[in-house]
């Protein structure tokens, strides 16, 4: 009998390693299918579980499913096909399905016990697993609904300005364009990749290369912007992260303030002192 885990991605909570370690020890699972789910097993192997895991046979049948609730709008909508898995097995009533919530911390529905109960053939314990888990999908699908029907107010449609013209920032932008939440991105100054990517993304108009501060705010305000995720380390030195915060509370910034872009960049500094001096 095998466990399937889904979408834990580089987390390994704790609960969910000690639901995996007792049913391993309890005698219901001995193999592990990983989806998404890259840590989970190397964590396990750990202390204080000491617990490993073989991969499952072609033909083992699972009897365990561990889900992690999607933390944000965004990893849903990306990841619906997971969530569709999920709450097919759960509809089916064949597998136990876990369903641990990452804002909670918790294993919605009951707890450890309750999970290595229901595999002991505990009903009421598998189906209070099971409600819980219904309750929280429904609840994310009246969001998703929301979000994608054009015609409602509450619907997030926002305008992301990335800050630098490198390969980093075009990284950024392609995957920011990628949620469902931002309707576009906006490289200021952005460089010829940016500039052809096309979809949601672009260059800003009229900054003439420029990227200090002053154009930045500038172009935040003609745009409407509702965050702003900068990649070089000039305008953060020069306190752009801080100046927003104080001209544009309601905008969000992603970038360190300039006190912490100063100490890093000071690090740099001292680091090609000491390279030049081994070199002199």
């Amino acid at each position: 009998m095998s466990a399937k885990v889904i979408g834990f991605g580089a987390r390994a909570p704790e609960e969910v390693l000690s639901v995996l370690s007792k049913s391993v020890k309890g005698g219901y699972i001995s193999a592990i299918e990983l989806v998404r789910s890259q840590s989970i097993r190397l964590a396990l192997s750990g202390a204080p579980y000491r617990t490993y895991l073989s991969n499952p046979a072609v033909d083992a049948s699972t009897n365990l499913v561990v889900y992690q609730l999607p933390p944000t709008l965004t990893e849903y909508l990306s990841f619906g096909s997971e969530a569709a898995t999920v709450r097919s097995t759960i509809l089916s009533g064949s597998d136990v399905v876990a369903v641990f919530d990452p804002i909670s911390s918790a294993i919605l529905g009951g707890s450890i016990d309750t999970v290595i109960a229901a595999l002991g053939g505990d009903g009421d314990a598998k189906a209070s697993l099971a409600s819980a888990a219904l309750g929280s999908f429904s609840n994310l699908d009246k969001l998703a609904s929301v979000q994608m029907d054009p015609a409602s107010s509450h619907r997030r449609s926002d305008v992301v300005i990335v800050v630098g013209s490198g390969g980093r920032e075009h990284a950024l932008a392609v995957s920011l364009a990628q949620s469902p939440l931002v309707s576009e991105v906006i490289c200021c100054p952005g460089n010829g990749g940016t500039a052809v990517e096309g979809g949601k993304i672009s260059n800003a108009d009229g900054v003439n290369g420029k990227q200090d501060n002053a154009t930045v705010m500038a172009l935040v305000d003609r745009v409407s912007a509702h965050m702003v995720v900068v990649g070089p380390e000039a305008p953060l030195v020069d306190g752009l992260i801080d100046e927003l915060a104080k001209k544009c509370p309601n905008v969000r910034a992603f970038g360190p303030t300039q006190a912490a872009a100063e100490l890093e960049a000071s690090k740099v500094r001292i680091r090609k002192r000491l390279v030049l001096g081994m070199v002199l």
